[in-house]
């Protein structure tokens, strides 16, 4: 009886050594860019375009969240989800097309486009004396 005890402490054990392995393994590593599964869209879509001068496009709803890629002025998006904090800031989960790059933006830097034929809507630009990251909060 004592044996099969032994061997299940020490199985046991070696499990929790691996796991923990793979844990601190997984924590160093920046995750990979999340992409659109599919061919793109045969047509982009007309709904949203970026309207910042570029918007960090972050694996989770979060100022804190990984950063996947950059979205640029003017690049088309759509909106796949959306999600409201509790202080009221508003993300939008998007797609960029063509790329495909997927992730959370905050809602306020989408726009929109201009309509066909119609003056192009400016991409708004921070001002010289704000800070360096005030392209995206």
């Amino acid at each position: 009886m004592s044996a099969h005890v032994g061997r299940a402490s020490w199985a046991a054990l070696s499990l929790l050594v691996l796991i923990l392995l793979a844990v601190a393994v997984g924590i160093g590593q920046r995750p990979p860019p999340e992409r659109y599964p599919g061919p793109p869209p045969p047509e982009p879509p007309q709904g949203w375009v970026v309207a910042a001068s570029a918007a960090n496009v972050r694996r989770d709803h979060s100022v804190d969240g990984v950063v996947l890629g950059l979205a640029r002025c003017g690049e088309r998006a759509e909106i796949v989800d959306t999600w409201i904090s509790p202080l009221g800031t508003r993300w939008s989960r998007i797609v960029v097309v063509p790329g495909g790059l997927t992730g959370w933006v905050l809602w306020s830097l989408l726009d929109h486009p201009a309509p066909p034929g119609g003056p192009a809507r400016p991409c708004s630009t921070p001002s010289p004396d704000a800070p360096p990251d005030a392209l995206e909060a």
